[in-house]
């Protein structure tokens, strides 16, 4: 079996880093903690705990509890909590430790999912099925714990967030690649104060103080950046990332690869060849960059046979270097006539 080269194996790693910070984000596990914490501090004094028993609650476990500073309801699941604050599921099934598929195995509640995006309340029946299913989990978790406190809970939570999101991975390498170096042009043209609006889904925002965030946060293809000078970037397909002048013709191109292994590096290249072939047919003057994860020699062979693509750079090379970070955001502002 061919060794994989370091730089593939290194852009891995780091994308994946970038793919769990960034999904725990847009989830709301970051906030969901605290939302939790938030409601108690309000409502807590008016949870009745009393049928604690018949929503799956030991005695032994509600006395080991009480023996803490730990809130019950920041681990046990209240059926009020359920039925007024659903979106607050997540949080309960992943301080029990419990994936999706696994409660709703456990509960024979079918729309979990649905439950916890907030499209979905449950019923009187799934409500009991729901409580009874992870307050059992959440008892035997506490009476084998020999000691409890509010960061083991947030950790677990986290443990189960980051379980999912792992099993999501494997499939995401290649989009989570595109995200970053979209989020890289985005920055660089936004500290240099050269966005205009955003248009993206029929919509045109424009781009302030206040909703810049927003907008990073939220890059997707066929979306468009609108530039102070008249330019924009276009994020697609075939080419990912394509530039275009004050008359619409296209003035610049980016092909990203990501997370292709040598052979697969080959099989992909004829498509990616084709793509600018097919842009320098139309506009000759065009730059084409590639963005992958390795260049090998039978790679750079058949470029530079080609004589299609104008530039290239390693994807690490781009997101973990600052000087190569700037000079690759460089080059994008000079295709855009920024510099």
């Amino acid at each position: 079996m061919p060794k994989v080269p370091i730089e593939i194996s290194k852009e891995q790693y780091l994308l994946k880093s970038t793919f769990v910070y960034n999904r725990l984000r847009s989830e709301g596990y970051f906030k969901l903690f605290f939302q939790v914490q938030k409601f108690l501090k309000s409502e807590e004094q008016h949870l009745d705990w009393n049928d604690r028993k018949e929503w799956g609650i030991s005695e032994e476990a509600w006395k080991n509890i009480q023996v803490t500073d730990i809130s019950p309801a920041l681990i046990f699941l209240h059926p009020k909590v359920l039925t007024t604050c659903p979106e607050f599921l997540k949080y309960y099934r992943s301080v029990a430790l419990l994936p999706q598929k696994g409660l709703k195995t456990i509960s024979g509640v079918s729309n979990v999912e649905k439950i916890e995006s907030g499209k979905g309340r449950p019923n009187k029946e799934q409500t009991g099925k729901l409580v009874n299913s992870i307050n059992n989990v959440a008892s035997l978790i506490v009476n084998l714990s020999t000691s409890l406190d509010k960061k083991e809970i947030e950790g677990m939570m986290y443990a189960t967030a980051g379980t999912k999101i792992d099993g999501s991975w494997r499939n995401q390498i290649g989009a989570e690649g595109e995200r970053v170096i979209r989020t890289i042009i985005f920055d660089g043209l936004a500290s240099n104060g050269e966005l205009s609006s955003v248009f993206y889904k029929g919509n045109t925002e424009k781009v302030t103080a206040k909703n810049i965030d927003i907008l990073r946060e939220n890059l997707e293809e066929n979306q468009t950046l609108n530039l102070t000078n008249g330019y924009s970037v276009v994020f697609s397909s075939e080419p990912d990332v394509e530039m275009k002048d004050e008359k619409g013709n296209t003035v610049g191109a980016i092909e990203i690869k990501s997370g292709i292994d040598p052979a697969g590096a080959l099989e992909r290249l004829g498509a990616m060849l084709k793509s600018f072939e097919n842009t320098l047919a139309e506009y000759p003057n065009a730059v084409t960059i590639l963005i992958a994860s390795c260049i090998t020699d039978e790679v750079q062979k058949r470029l530079m046979a080609s004589m299609v693509v104008r530039a290239t750079y390693v994807t690490t090379s781009i997101t973990a270097s600052e000087s190569e970070k700037r000079k690759f955001v460089n080059k994008v502002r000079s295709i855009l006539k920024l510099c």
